[in-house]
């Protein structure tokens, strides 16, 4: 989801309810892993909108582009992306692990 007014991206699993300058971006590929890649490149491309006149819009969107790496038949390579994410949340538990074994 992005939020057009506040030029934020997020996930989000579970069913809701939303006001109208929330746009809902569904793909059947997506799960926790591959948005939260994509999160961090709609970030990036939201960097460049300012709040007020030039803010996020669907139009300024729609224009904006993201890189995703592809697969050998030229479409997003969803499990590439989603085995790199999962490699990061591991090192990020596994250093959180470590540090309260070294505290405690």
């Amino acid at each position: 989801m992005i939020g057009l007014d506040t030029q934020t991206a997020f996930y989000q699993s579970n069913k809701f309810y939303t006001g109208q300058n929330i746009q809902i971006l569904t793909y059947k590929e997506i799960n926790k892993y591959n948005a939260l890649f994509i999160i961090i490149l709609l970030k990036k491309l939201m960097e460049k909108f300012s709040w007020g006149g030039n803010g996020a819009t669907l139009t300024r969107l729609k224009r904006g582009k993201i890189i995703l790496p592809i697969d050998s038949k030229g479409n997003p390579d969803y499990a590439l992306i989603e085995s790199y994410m999962k490699n990061i949340e591991y090192r990020k538990i596994q250093n959180i692990i470590k540090y309260y074994k070294n505290k405690y």
